[in-house]
């Protein structure tokens, strides 16, 4: 995980970028709800210059499976 993509999802959800880890999700950070989750989606696209599917929203559940997605859509997090 790079640190552009964890300082990107602490700012989001308004935590420590040293909390952030690649198991982070929903489970383990207590702002990223639905509302939180669309937010991050948004400004994942915008920070990374990608445009993720409806299927890949759904799967975006983890810092892992997030940085995997920008892997796939040829983002560099």
């Amino acid at each position: 995980m790079s640190p552009r993509l964890a300082h990107l999802i602490a700012r989001v959800f308004k935590v420590s970028a040293d909390s952030v880890a690649p198991d982070s999700g929903p489970h383990s950070i207590a702002t990223w709800d639905s509302a939180g989750h669309m937010n991050l989606i948004a400004e994942l696209e915008k920070e990374f210059v990608v445009q993720f599917t409806d299927d890949d929203v759904v799967e975006l559940v983890s810092v892992e499976a997030i940085a995997e997605a920008l892997a796939r859509h040829g983002a560099a997090a």
